[in-house]
């Protein structure tokens, strides 16, 4: 006689308790996903927001190299009878042109000098790439400014590499110095390779790691080229990085969990030709 006590029979239950168990999991991956794309979102905003901060106010000080109002406004501001004269002028433009390490000089005030804070300097502190060669030794670091004399305080974090180039006018003649002396041809991207010499002039093609045929003089410096690799603070999941960046002339291959961006700009000097 058939029991009719209105349960579920244990085959019912095992299907109830496997589509159970099947909408759990599907609940848990949508939520699991969602939470990955936004962690992924954030850190990929975040290092964005922080390059960008940072290429910014390196363009802006780069574009103010050489400004020296006094030595060019047609006064007298010495009081000495002469216009312009080199008595009035306070120097200023690039004092590093190195590959990773950039220091340049400007005249706010138009006192005539150049205070600690009329002088900016930004690259890696030697804590960070000891053998300098631009790319920072634990896989990022800060990127550094400093004003005067002082450290190197950190302008961005998570950056993994910088460079610096830096095109000329070395015959005056208005134009960026060309591979073939035409204003059609390559501009030439160079640097200081040993800045610590105190010799300050540009010896060396960027593109070919050969010298220029002549030293530049930094003061013939009219552009700044520059390369800034920025990764995310962690690694991001289920992303996987093995792309090859140009840095400048260093060649970086990614093999990691990290997300990053490359930024190269250039800025003109606008003071720099007065």
């Amino acid at each position: 006689m058939r029991n009719n006590s209105g349960g579920h029979t244990i085959v019912e239950l095992v299907i109830a308790m496997a589509l159970g168990a099947i909408l759990v999991t599907s609940i848990f991956q949508v939520y699991q996903f969602r939470q990955n794309s936004h962690s992924k979102q954030q850190l990929t905003v975040e290092m964005q927001q922080n390059l960008r901060a940072a290429v910014s106010l390196i363009k802006r000080e780069i574009r103010m190299a050489g400004y020296d109002p006094a030595a060019n406004d047609g006064q007298d501001n010495d009081n000495d009878d002469a216009i312009d004269n080199d008595a009035e002028s306070a120097g200023t433009g690039f004092q590093t042109a190195g590959r990773h390490m950039i220091q340049i000089t400007f005249d706010l005030d138009g006192g005539m000098d150049v205070s600690s804070d009329e002088r900016v300097t930004y690259g890696f502190a030697k804590k960070y790439d000891a053998d300098g060669n631009g790319i920072a030794d634990a896989g990022a670091a800060p990127l550094g400014r400093r004003a005067g004399w002082g450290p190197l305080t950190g302008v961005a974090e998570n950056i993994q590499a910088v460079g610096y180039a830096y095109a000329f006018d070395h015959d005056h003649d208005g134009n960026l110095d060309t591979d073939d002396t035409t204003i059609d041809g390559n501009i030439l991207w160079a640097y200081d390779s040993d800045p610590g010499d105190e010799i300050y002039d540009l010896t060396t093609n960027l593109d070919t790691g050969l010298p220029l045929d002549a030293p530049v003089p930094l003061s013939d410096i009219r552009a700044v080229r520059i390369w800034i690799l920025a990764r995310t603070r962690e690694p991001v999941r289920g992303h996987f990085d093995s792309r090859t960046y140009t840095v400048g002339d260093r060649i970086i291959t990614s093999a990691d969990a990290y997300q990053r961006r490359l930024v190269r700009t250039t800025v003109y000097c606008r003071n720099m030709n007065l």
